[in-house]
C-alpha cells in the first residue's frame, strides 16, 4: 500500500508542475523514476517512451500507466494514472469555474507568458534525452531529420509518420 501511495504522490507532483503536455513531462519522469528513485532503468524508461509515443492516448497518461504497471501491476497503473490526471482535472475544474476572471486577469496572462519558454526548454530536454541515450548509429538521426522535413514541408499526419518509421525500424534497425 505504501508503494501505491508513493506512486500516486510522485505522479501527482509531476502532473501538477508540468505544462506543455506529455513530452514536456518526460525529463521530470526520467529524473524522478530513473535518477532519484531508481525504480526503473534508463533502458526501460526509453522503452516506455517509445511505446507511449505509438500507443493511442496522451503520452503522459501512457507513461504513468506503463510505469505504474511495471512497479505494481494493474493496481499500480491505476494509482499512477490517477496521480498524473488528478492535477489537470482539478485545474480544469477551477479554470472552468473561474474562466472569465482568468481570461481577463493580467497576472494569469503574464504567468502563461513566463511558462511558455520553460515548455520549450522541457521539450528540447526530452529530445536530448531520447537522442543521447536512445539513438545507436546514424540511421535514427537520418530518420528524425527526414520525418521532421516530411512533417513540416508536406504537413503529413504524425501518426502516419510514426507508423512508417516503425515499419522502417522493424526492417532496418537492429
Amino acid at each position: 500500500m505504501v508503494l501505491l501511495l508513493r506512486l500516486f504522490i510522485e505522479f501527482f507532483k509531476i502532473g501538477i508542475v508540468t505544462f506543455g503536455g506529455g513530452q514536456a513531462m518526460l525529463p521530470l519522469l526520467q529524473h524522478s523514476f530513473v535518477t532519484e528513485l531508481h525504480w526503473i532503468t534508463q533502458e526501460r524508461f526509453l522503452y516506455f517512451v517509445s511505446v507511449a509515443e505509438v500507443t493511442p492516448g496522451p503520452v503522459a497518461l501512457n507513461m504513468s500507466t506503463f510505469i505504474g504497471y511495471e512497479l505494481s501491476g494493474v493496481i499500480g497503473s491505476a494509482f499512477a494514472t490517477l496521480g498524473v490526471v488528478m492535477p489537470s482535472f482539478l485545474v480544469i475544474l477551477a479554470v472552468a469555474h473561474f474562466e472569465k476572471k482568468f481570461k481577463e486577469n493580467v497576472i494569469y496572462k503574464r504567468f502563461m507568458l513566463g511558462v511558455k519558454p520553460v515548455i520549450i526548454a522541457l521539450l528540447i530536454n526530452a529530445i536530448y534525452l531520447i537522442v543521447s541515450r536512445g539513438f545507436v548509429g546514424f540511421i535514427p538521426y537520418i530518420m528524425a531529420i527526414v520525418s521532421l522535413a516530411v512533417f513540416i514541408l508536406y504537413k503529413k499526419s504524425p501518426v502516419l509518420i510514426l507508423l512508417i518509421a516503425g515499419v522502417i525500424g522493424v526492417f532496418v534497425l537492429r
